[in-house]
């Protein structure tokens, strides 16, 4: 078998995702103000699937309503194939 040898220029225009490609033009609009400058909460949109339960009756008031009602359609149907009913003859 042969093997293709790749050229070192070839790594170097290779970019990842994780790898972040900056040009510095950003050093000059931050500034400290900018930088301790808060966004009001009241601003913040949040879908409300994600907001924890306004009046929990049971189970953990920290739970995102999205989290219950993942917990009731898990059925666990991906473990089905492992248990075998047999039947036991007496």
């Amino acid at each position: 078998m042969s093997q293709k040898k790749l050229k070192p220029s070839t790594f170097a225009s290779v970019r990842m995702d994780s790898n972040v490609a900056r040009n510095g033009r950003l050093i000059d609009i931050v500034d400290i103000n900018w930088r301790e400058e808060k966004l009001p909460d009241e601003a913040i949109a949040v879908p409300a699937a994600e907001l924890p339960d306004p009046e929990p009756d049971n189970g953990n008031p920290q739970e995102t309503l999205r989290e219950q009602e993942q917990k009731w359609t898990d059925l666990a149907l991906n473990l089905i194939h492992r248990t075998i009913p047999t039947a036991h003859a007496s």
